[in-house]
C-alpha cells in the first residue's frame, strides 16, 4: 500500500516506502517473460497468468457512505518442481489497483510470495523442508473473513514468514519405531495507515518426538512423546519470552486375551521471563496414573485410567482426575482418535476423525496448545481433502483427489488454510481450536466446506477472544465452456477483556458465473453481498455496515 492521490493532488503517505516498490511494475512483465522461458525445462511445471477485475462497490455505513470503481490487474507467476527426492515451488504476484470516488482517487500496490520445498536428503528416513511467504492480513483478526484489497485496504498489513524444518522418520522395525521434527520459524509485520504493528515481530523454535513398540511387541506395548516450544519476542513490545516443554509415556501390560494393565505419566512445563506474577517461575505440572486397557490391535484400543496430580499450583496439586486415550478404525473408512485428560491449565483434550469415500471426504481435528500467532501464521493447516495447483485455493480450481492415499503430482498441493482470527501480536495464547473439512465431487458438482473454531486465552493478561466461522463455496458445470460460481460465509468474533465485552458478526455472499473462451482466455462476473454488525469496533467504517459489489474479472492465463 503505497500511494494515496486525491484529484488534482497527489499526497506521499509513504515516500520511503514507495520508492522501495518502484521495481515491482517492472519485475510482473520480466517474471513473465522468464516463466514462459523456463516453461517447458524437463522437471518443471510452469504457469503464469495475468488477471485484470472491475469493480463497482456500494457502501452504506454508520460512519460514511461511499460508491467506487476499482480496476485491479494482477500478473501472477507460478513454478513447481518435482523429482523423486525433491518437490519445490515459487508464486509471486503484485496487484495494481485504483479506486475512483467522488473526491479520491487511491493507488496501491500489493506484492505477495510464496515459496515451499521438501527435500528427501535420506530415503524414508530424513527430510528437510522450507517455506514462507509474504501476504496481506487483517491487522486485529476482528475482520478475517471479508478483509481484502478491496475492502479495509487501510487495515491490512504486510506479513512475511519463514519456516525452516527437518523431519525425522525411524521404519517400523522389529523393537521399536518412532520420529521426531525440528522447526524454526520467524514471522514479521510492517504497519498499516492507522495502526502501527511492531509487536508482530519474533522467533520460535519447536521440537517433538514419538517412540513406540516394534512389529515384535506381544504383551507389553508403550509409547513416547515429547514437545518442546521456544518463542523469543522483540524485546521492546513484549514482556518476556516463552518456553514449554510436555512428555507423556505410557505401558499397555496385556493380562488376559485383550484386557491390559495401563501405566501412564505426564510432565508439563512453563515459563515466561521477565514477569512478576505467577508466571515468573517456572510452572510445573505432573501426574501418574494407572488404568484398564482393552486392545485388538494398534489401531483398535481404549484406555481408561485415574491419575494424581503433582503441581507446583496449590490449588492442583494431590487432584485425582480420570483420562482416556482412544484409537478406533470404526470401518475401512472411517477412523477416531481421542485423549482426555490434565495439564496446567485444566481440563484437556485432544480429538480426530476422519471419513474417506470416493466422492465424500471429510476430516474433523481438535486440539490445545500453548501458541503464538506468528507459529499460527507460519504453518498453515491442510487437512489433505482437497487437492489444488500451487497458489490456487478456491473450489474453482481444487479437486478432490482420486485415491485415498494420494500423493500431490507437480504443480498441485493440498488445500491449506490459515486459522481464523489472527492478531497480529506477540501474545502467548492458550488455543482450543477444532477444523473441518468436508468434500464432495460429483460429475458436474464441486462443494467444498470449511468449519473453524478457535477459543484464545491469553496467559499475560485477561482476555479472553472466540470465533466462529463457516464457509461453503461451489461450483457447478452447466455447459462444457460455463460453469456456476457460488460461496457464502459466515464468522463471528466475542472479545471478553474482564471489564467489557464486545462482538461482531460478519456476512459474505457471491454468486456468479465462469466463461471459458478457448484453453487460455476467461471470463467472470460476480455479485456479492457483505455485511457487518456488532459491538467491536476495529474500522474505520465503524462497526456496523453493509457493501454491494458486481465484480468482472478477465484472466489469461499461460502452461
Amino acid at each position: 500500500m503505497d500511494i494515496t492521490t486525491q484529484k488534482g493532488k497527489t499526497l506521499s503517505m509513504r515516500a520511503s516506502q514507495r520508492n522501495k516498490k518502484n521495481w515491482l511494475p517492472v519485475l510482473s512483465p520480466l517474471a513473465l517473460v522468464l516463466t514462459a522461458h523456463f516453461a517447458h525445462a524437463e522437471g518443471l511445471n510452469v504457469s503464469a497468468s495475468v488477471e485484470a477485475k472491475s469493480l463497482l462497490q456500494n457502501r452504506h455505513s454508520d460512519v460514511r457512505n461511499e460508491e467506487l470503481l476499482t480496476l485491479a490487474v494482477t500478473p501472477e507467476g507460478r513454478i513447481g518442481y518435482t523429482s523423486r527426492t525433491f518437490r519445490g515451488y515459487v508464486t509471486g504476484s503484485v496487484t495494481q489497483m485504483e479506486r475512483d470516488s467522488d473526491d479520491v482517487v487511491r493507488k496501491d500496490t500489493y506484492a505477495e510470495y510464496g515459496y515451499g520445498a521438501s527435500w528427501e536428503a535420506i530415503d524414508n528416513l530424513l527430510t528437510l523442508e522450507t517455506r514462507g511467504s509474504q501476504r496481506f492480513l487483517d491487522n486485529t483478526g476482528a475482520n478475517f473473513l471479508i478483509s481484502d484489497y478491496f475492502l479495509y485496504a487501510e487495515e491490512l498489513v504486510k506479513v512475511e514468514t519463514q519456516s525452516y524444518s527437518a523431519k525425522l522418520t525411524l521404519p517400523q522395525g522389529d523393537y521399536i519405531a518412532g520420529g521426531g521434527s525440528v522447526n524454526y520459524s520467524t514471522g514479521d509485520s510492517s504497519e498499516s495507515e492507522f495502526r502501527p504493528t511492531t509487536t508482530f515481530n519474533n522467533d520460535s523454535m519447536t521440537s517433538d518426538f514419538y517412540l513406540m513398540n516394534g512389529n515384535d511387541a506381544q504383551n507389553y506395548f508403550w509409547t513416547a512423546t515429547g514437545m518442546y516450544r521456544d518463542l523469543e519476542r522483540d524485546e521492546q513490545t513484549s514482556n518476556g519470552d516463552y518456553s514449554g516443554t510436555y512428555l507423556t509415556g505410557s505401558l499397555d501390560s496385556m493380562v488376559y486375551g485383550p484386557i491390559g494393565i495401563r501405566l501412564n505419566a505426564s510432565y508439563d512445563a512453563n515459563e515466561l521471563t521477565d514477569r512478576t506474577d505467577e508466571f515468573s517461575n517456572k510452572r510445573q505440572f505432573r501426574s501418574y496414573g494407572v488404568g484398564l486397557t482393552y486392545r485388538q490391535d494398534a489401531g483398535h484400543y481404549v484406555a481408561i485410567t485415574a491419575n494424581k496430580v503433582n503441581s507446583d499450583v496449590e490449588r492442583d496439586d494431590g487432584d485425582i482426575f480420570v483420562g482416556i486415550d482412544t484409537r478406533w478404525a470404526i470401518t475401512p473408512r472411517t477412523s477416531f482418535q481421542a485423549t482426555y485428560g490434565r495439564r496446567f491449565y485444566g481440563k484437556s483434550g485432544s480429538a480426530a476423525l476422519t471419513y474417506n469415500s470416493r466422492k465424500i471426504r471429510g476430516a474433523l481435528r481438535y486440539n490445545e496448545q500453548v501458541t503464538s500467532y506468528s507459529q499460527l501464521v507460519a504453518n498453515p493447516q491442510s487437512l489433505g481433502i482437497f487437492v489444488c495447483p500451487i497458489g490456487q485455493f478456491t473450489a474453482a480450481d481444487c479437486f478432490q483427489p482420486p485415491s485415498l492415499n494420494y500423493t500431490p503430482g507437480e504443480g498441485e498441493q493440498f488445500l491449506q488454510f490459515i486459522d481464523s482470527g489472527i492478531e497480529l501480536s506477540n501474545a502467548v495464547i492458550l488455543r482450543k481450536s477444532a477444523a473441518a473439512e468436508m468434500g464432495l465431487q460429483g460429475r458436474r458438482a464441486t462443494v467444498l466446506l470449511n468449519l473453524q473454531y478457535a477459543d484464545d486465552n491469553f496467559l499475560e493478561f485477561n482476555r479472553q477472544r472466540t470465533i466462529y466461522s463457516a464457509t461453503v463455496s461451489g461450483t457447478y458445470e452447466l455447459g462444457r465452456n460455463t460453469t456456476l460460481l457460488g460461496s457464502l460465509r459466515y464468522g463471528t468474533t466475542e472479545q471478553d477483556n474482564g471489564s467489557t465485552a464486545s462482538d461482531n458478526e460478519q456476512w459474505l455472499v457471491s454468486t456468479g458465473l465462469r466463461r471459458k473462451f478457448g484453453k487460455s482466455l476467461s471470463g467472470d462476473i460476480e455479485a456479492g453481498y457483505i455485511k457487518r454488525s456488532g459491538t467491536l469496533a476495529t474500522s474505520v467504517y465503524g462497526p456496523n455496515y453493509d457493501e454491494r459489489r458486481i465484480t468482472l474479472t478477465v484472466r489469461y492465463e499461460y502452461e
